[in-house]
């Protein structure tokens, strides 16, 4: 047998007696207190620049077996108007009189706007429910999906974190923040990735915060002035010693302009060895 929610009953005996004129407030203060002190403390942790030990990530439900709930009612509707749609074109099929020369008369929407009978109207009264819930469907299957594959589950450490703090300062009321028990149902929205503006990132080839094109081209400046270098050293360093440490230090010049910026990509490894063996 179903047993109904208890009513809800204020938790400290009576509801607060609001005055029914009260004074402006003193804006020469500032108080945060209950959801803003709360939304405060979230937006503090989600910056880049939060302590790791003082802040709190973020976490909220996933609604999990909600969204299944929803989209499995969606599509069982829509399931539902794909079979009235099916009967209702075998319908008008069987019914439309042929052509004189006895084949079926190419269908025409125009016509059937002005000219069709009851089935016709049906038929386009149900396209018009598909579309609005397949737009329904698509939205929430698409967020859903989204949300699953972008966010992580909570950490117990953020978990217990978040909950030390809502007990220390309880900004709301305990039967508003039970859904921290929905260990399994939870998501955390972590900070923002710092972006860096110097170095190499070596896993998309961007070197020093320039992109792809930026790099290639200094890369191409790089192997001018180094091509450019030997002839001037050679007119300075008479000795045939000195001009082979010199183009040793010249060729490890550019296998590191090469192997540090997108000018690898540019062709394949055969193609840099011969360009090395010239």
């Amino acid at each position: 047998m179903l047993v109904p929610p208890p009513l809800f009953h204020f938790p400290y005996g009576q509801p607060p007696h609001y005055l029914p004129h009260p004074t402006g407030p003193d804006l020469t203060k500032t108080t945060v207190v209950g959801y803003e002190l709360l939304a405060d403390k979230l937006a503090e942790g989600a910056k880049d620049d939060a302590s790791e030990e003082t802040s709190v990530v973020p976490i909220y439900r996933k609604f999990e077996k909600l969204n299944h709930r929803v989209l499995l009612h969606v599509q069982d509707e829509i399931s539902e108007l794909e079979d009235e749609l099916r009967y209702l074109d075998e319908c008008i099929a069987q019914t439309t009189p042929p052509g004189e020369d006895g084949h079926v008369m190419p269908a025409s929407r125009r016509v059937e706007a002005r000219y069709g009978g009851e089935l016709h109207y049906r038929r386009t009264d149900c396209l018009g429910r598909i579309y609005m819930k397949l737009g329904q469907y698509n939205q929430a299957l698409s967020s859903y999906s989204t949300m699953m594959k972008d966010l992580d589950p909570a950490s117990a450490d953020d978990i217990q974190a978040y909950h030390s703090w809502m007990e220390r300062h309880a900004p709301v009321d305990k039967a508003e923040s039970r859904f921290l028990e929905h260990r399994n149902d939870l998501l955390a929205i972590g900070r923002r990735k710092r972006s860096s503006s110097a170095g190499v990132a070596g896993a998309t080839g961007v070197v020093g915060g320039a992109g792809p094109v930026e790099s290639a081209a200094l890369g191409l400046l790089l192997m001018l002035v180094l091509l450019i270098l030997p002839l001037m050293a050679f007119a300075v360093i008479p000795g045939l010693l000195g001009r082979l440490f010199i183009i040793v230090l010249i060729g490890m010049g550019q296998a590191a302009a090469v192997t540090q910026t997108d000018l690898v990509g540019l062709m394949s490894e055969r193609e840099w060895a011969k360009c090395g063996s010239m």
